[in-house]
């Protein structure tokens, strides 16, 4: 497997950009689908019920080159299913949503437009795909993300970061910043108690949940606003996993928002396919997707 694996991978780095249908295809016949409970599904099957949802969430690892193969190819096919599908992408932060809808409408070219929206380093492999599909399809793309800046500020400051803020600012985060006590919390601290860099090893761990939090509320009330005002649209997100696994943090903000609100969850896990345990991933989605490719 190693060697079909790293076969794609230099694929997608010649091409630099959407993935071709011989990458696509490899690609499928390696992925192993299950339900939250473990139980087989075909891709087909997950694809039904996604384009039976009002919002799909796909939760992947950044910097996985695979799973970015497998979010292309659902975003196709789930088009062909319901033709009035819109992307929300965590990539691009609210604030630069203007520059993000004249490029999908032709109004500026790319090189304008990735020069004034702040597009992540590995924006060219594996979030340029999605971006063209939509924009050569006319297809609604959500710059749905807070700007890092709040969140970097609420981490730092606490909460007079949010209550200093002008009016004219305020418009780029929640409304509501809900920092619950629940599953989510703990694991989020959790995973901070062991991964907290130098100089994050000083900020209260409070005030990064809170940050976390802006971003997940962000990004629920980005997605509700769309929805609301364009009835028979439907979404598919894309985060990082840990803002949607297990049907929390931006799932679960989007409920809070309106409990009416079909979802489903995708995660994406990269694995060797010499052993893939299941236990350890159980309830993480309504469907977990395992991809050839960990290191």
């Amino acid at each position: 497997m190693r060697k079909i694996t790293v076969f794609v991978v230099l694929i997608l780095m010649m091409i630099g950009c959407a993935p071709t249908p011989f990458a696509t295809r490899v690609l499928e016949h390696r992925l192993s689908v299950f339900n939250g409970s473990g139980a087989p599904r075909s891709l087909n099957a997950l694809v039904r019920a996604a384009a039976d949802a009002d919002a799909v969430f796909v939760g992947e690892i950044h910097d996985d080159s695979l799973t970015h193969v497998f979010e292309a190819d659902l975003l196709r096919r789930l088009h062909r299913t319901r033709r009035r599908l819109a992307v929300s992408l965590e990539m691009f932060e609210r604030d630069v949503q203007e520059r993000l809808d004249d490029y999908l409408a032709g109004r500026i070219d790319e090189e304008t437009f990735l020069a004034s929206s702040r597009p992540w380093p590995n924006y060219q492999s594996d979030y340029r795909p999605l971006v063209e599909y939509a924009r050569e399809n006319g297809m609604p793309v959500l710059a749905m993300n807070v700007p890092r800046r709040y969140a970097r500020r609420l981490a730092m400051m606490g909460d007079q970061a949010l209550t200093a803020l002008p009016d004219s600012e305020r418009a780029w985060i929640a409304e509501e910043l809900k920092a619950l006590d629940d599953d989510y919390k703990t694991r989020f601290i959790d995973l901070m108690g062991e991964n907290r860099p130098g100089p994050m090893a000083s900020i209260d761990p409070e005030n990064l949940y809170k940050a976390q939090c802006l971003k997940d509320d962000t990004m629920a009330e980005s997605i509700h606003r769309f929805l609301d005002a364009n009835p028979g649209f439907r979404i598919i997100s894309y985060q990082g996993d840990f803002h949607s696994a297990f049907g929390l943090g931006i799932v679960k903000k989007l409920r809070l928002l309106d409990d009416a609100i079909e979802t489903v969850v995708i995660s994406v896990v990269p694995v060797d396919d010499v052993d893939i345990s299941f236990e350890q991933h159980e309830g993480q989605g309504d469907f977990i997707v395992f991809v050839p490719g960990k290191k």
